[in-house]
């Protein structure tokens, strides 16, 4: 192979590489996952709100759920911009749902100005009425990541 054609293809692959989440944690790593975790000197837990729509014109069986996750200062001083949570992971049993986080726009909300809200949707249609663990991956600006777990989330059901 002719080494001046080969460096196109090797930097295309190189490119799509870098542009996929390889970061892709086991069962086991989920489950242990820290329910409080220490940043800076500061302390953040996670909450959550988890739903299945069921209102019309929903159908008979449900939306797919919907995860609501809110990383708490617990010093509720304002969360840093230089921390953010990019990913969720939602565990039923040995059954998994992961999803990328999106923006919740709460930044007018005097009362949350200590949390990172983010919301993701289109996930599995497990209960309502069941109990699932959460996790989010929290990334500093570094790249340093961490994972954070809250155990025993109520999947609510809203008609």
């Amino acid at each position: 192979m002719n080494v001046q054609k080969g460096w196109p293809l090797a930097l295309l692959l190189l490119l799509a590489c870098s542009c996929q989440d390889l970061f892709s944690p086991d069962l086991d790593d989920l489950l242990t996952a820290a329910e409080r975790i220490v940043i800076a000197g500061r302390t953040y837990t996670l909450e959550t709100d988890l739903y299945r729509d069921f209102m019309p014109p929903s159908p008979p069986d449900g939306q797919p759920l919907t995860a609501i996750i809110r990383v708490t200062a617990e010093d509720r001083n304002p969360f840093p911009a230089t921390l953010d949570a990019d990913r969720v992971w939602v565990i039923n049993g040995k059954e998994v749902w992961e999803e990328s986080l999106l923006a919740v726009s709460s930044a007018g909300d005097p009362e949350r100005r200590h949390q990172l809200e983010k919301i993701a949707r289109g996930g599995p249609k497990w209960g309502p009425g069941i109990y699932v663990a959460v996790v989010v991956r929290v990334i500093e600006n570094s790249g340093r990541d961490h994972l954070l777990r809250a155990s025993r989330q109520f999947i609510a059901r809203t008609d």
